[in-house]
């Protein structure tokens, strides 16, 4: 975990707490293997199946809530840190150098940008065919899958590269997905995921991984062989541990959130506006 910025006590309990919470389910899980290894592990059986649909429902919804609640401690967290802090003020600074000199060219950046990246993308293919530029744009780019199949002066590896070429789209940019922090997803993007669509899949996600746990624990019971009170705190513990690990993983998904995916995305929002200063300064608008 990384804590820069998080005020000194914060940071001390913080890292007290993580520390002994790691400690503890070592334990915690040594013990529930002990547990086990006294006991006979056996599954319902179908006439018992009566019972798992409330089982089920209450490890799913302690577990998804378990995981929504350490998923906001998470991203609280990220929000605090010194990599999110420094992106941000980046990004905003950038952002008033851009409204003062660049603003009303930003559509030309866009637009430029969009050209050249598609010039690189489809150079990426053609410089495995040994096909100029200049030669596809004049020859090949307007040509569909037959009319490429019916071509004479090309071998059969450079028409599927010409094929490739063709296959690229241009992307979509605008001056408000370059400005507008954290936000905007295309299918096809220069930006990577958007941190709330990234947030929403690991939300997903997490939901249908933990609907099939808690069927697994659900259908779980344990037949003692020594003490009768083992059986009971043994199905305890080991349904409890999904729940205790969710949480674990939510704090986790939750700071990854902001640490990892919308500090990239607002880099790369700010990496662009640098690029539009730029492209204004050597491209400026002349008086005819």
């Amino acid at each position: 975990m990384n804590f820069e910025m998080i005020p000194s006590e914060r940071k001390r309990i913080s890292q007290l707490i993580l520390g002994n919470a790691r400690t503890l389910m070592i334990v915690f899980i040594l013990f529930v293997v002990v547990v086990v290894m006294t006991t006979d592990i056996k599954l319902m059986t179908i006439s018992s199946l009566k019972d798992l649909g409330t089982t089920f429902f209450i490890l799913l919804i302690s577990s998804y809530a378990m995981y929504v609640c350490c998923a906001d401690g998470g991203i609280k967290n990220g929000y605090e840190t010194e990599l999110y802090r420094t992106c941000t003020s980046r990004f905003d600074d950038l952002k008033k150098k851009v409204e003062e000199v660049a603003l009303t060219r930003m559509n030309d950046f866009c637009n430029y940008y969009v050209d050249e990246e598609l010039q690189r993308m489809r150079m990426h293919y053609l410089s495995v065919a040994c096909i100029p530029y200049d030669e596809y744009m004049a020859k090949y780019v307007k040509l569909g899958n037959k009319e490429i199949k019916e071509l004479t002066d090309l071998t059969s590896s450079q028409k599927k590269q010409v094929r490739k070429a063709n296959s690229v789209r241009r992307i979509k940019l605008t001056p408000k997905m370059i400005m507008t922090q954290g936000r905007m997803f295309q299918t096809r993007s220069v930006f990577s995921p958007a941190p709330g669509t990234m947030k929403g899949i690991a939300f997903g996600v997490k939901f249908f991984k933990m609907s099939f746990v808690s069927v697994c624990m659900s259908l779980i019971a344990l037949d003692v062989i020594l003490e009768p009170s083992w059986t009971v705190f043994a199905q305890v513990c080991l349904k409890l541990f999904t729940v205790v690990i969710n949480g674990f993983d939510g704090h986790k998904d939750g700071y990854n959130n902001i640490t990892i995916h919308t500090v990239n995305y607002v880099n790369i929002q700010s990496s662009l506006m640098q690029q539009a200063l730029k492209y204004v300064e050597a491209h400026p608008l002349t008086n005819d």
